[in-house]
């Protein structure tokens, strides 16, 4: 079971990420299962504060690495 939510960094929708919880064995997964409704949305919830946090680190990122820093390269050759 997952719950996820997306995260684009700009109006252009690219960076496209995601923040994902994901079970990764049976109890996991029933204790996933098992939330009820105001538990999923408190989960959900949570995984938007979580969202909005990465959001401010990688735009900390994002704005060391656009043209007026100087660099476009995210270290992949290009």
């Amino acid at each position: 079971m997952e719950f996820a939510k997306d995260l684009f960094l700009t109006d252009a929708r690219s960076p496209y990420l995601s923040l994902l919880l994901a079970s990764r064995d049976l109890d996991a997964h029933r204790l996933l299962s098992a939330l009820t409704p105001d538990e999923e949305a408190a989960l959900h919830a949570a995984l938007a504060d979580g969202v909005a946090a990465v959001r401010a680190v990688l735009a900390t990122a994002m704005a060391r690495q656009s043209p007026e820093a100087g660099t476009t390269s995210f270290g992949c050759g290009t």
